[in-house]
């Protein structure tokens, strides 16, 4: 699957809700981002694969100079729409719609599991300037702990363990070794905002109406007999690889 079929895997409807109940990422993992990616004033940075912009908006923040690229026409609205004087533009991982060696930083922020790897490492090498970086970062349930783990079996969650993509980084010529970091937050939620965040997983929002109101039945049953707040623990798995400063020999 490429990042051209992510607008009918799930994220072709309900955007609003994707940017209302997602959690945004843990100030600590994105300040090791920033800081090992070089990322600060200035930096030209494409945040692939955007979606709603959650990452976008903190580079900015930091004085990122940010485009952004995502598939998604829905998401794309969203984001004009909630992301103020960041341009977003359509297309994909595989096919980036940017010359070569345009930005310093690439970032993809909950997505490069949607990628073809090597398409997309070979289009995100090109985009790079030599001696920039991709930077990927992901926020995951953690399933370590108790409330995590029920709920990810009454949800019959597809979803297992943090898969480590430092092979696909290591078979892509352009970059030099991916540093990884796992940090660990947890975010207070009411009931109803786990409900609606869950409903945004893409494979419940990609259900038939009827298996789906199965599904949020059973988690609504289980959320609802723990008491509010109830905290969500996560893991934000980082991951830094530099291109390059020079193409290998042919």
């Amino acid at each position: 699957m490429t990042t051209d079929d992510l607008g009918t895997c799930g994220f072709a409807q309900g955007t609003d809700r994707y940017e209302r109940a997602r959690p945004s990422y843990a100030a600590e993992a994105v300040e090791h981002l920033c800081a090992g990616a070089g990322i600060g004033p200035g930096t030209r940075v494409l945040d692939l694969a955007a979606g709603t912009g959650k990452l976008t908006r903190l580079l900015v923040e930091r004085g990122a100079k940010a485009i952004a690229v995502e598939p998604s026409a829905a998401m794309r609205e969203t984001f004009a729409r909630v992301v103020e004087g960041v341009p977003v533009y359509a297309g994909s991982a595989e096919r980036i719609p940017a010359p070569a060696g345009a930005y310093d930083v690439v970032t993809v922020a909950q997505a490069f599991h949607w990628f073809e790897p090597e398409a997309a490492l070979g289009e995100i090498a090109r985009v790079l300037r030599p001696g920039g970086a991709l930077a990927m970062v992901w926020n995951e349930l953690d399933e370590s702990e108790a409330f995590v783990a029920g709920l990810h079996e009454v949800a019959e969650w597809p979803f297992h363990k943090l898969h480590d993509y430092r092979s696909e980084l290591a078979a892509a010529e352009p970059f030099g070794p991916a540093e990884r970091r796992v940090f660990r937050w947890r975010d207070e939620l009411t009931h109803d905002q786990v409900l609606e965040r869950f409903s945004t997983f893409s494979y419940v929002a990609a259900m038939e109406a009827e298996p789906k109101a199965q599904l949020m039945a059973r988690v609504s049953e289980f959320v609802r007999a723990h008491a509010e707040p109830v905290e969500l623990a996560y893991l934000t798995d980082t991951y830094i690889a530099p291109r390059r400063e020079f193409e290998p020999p042919l």
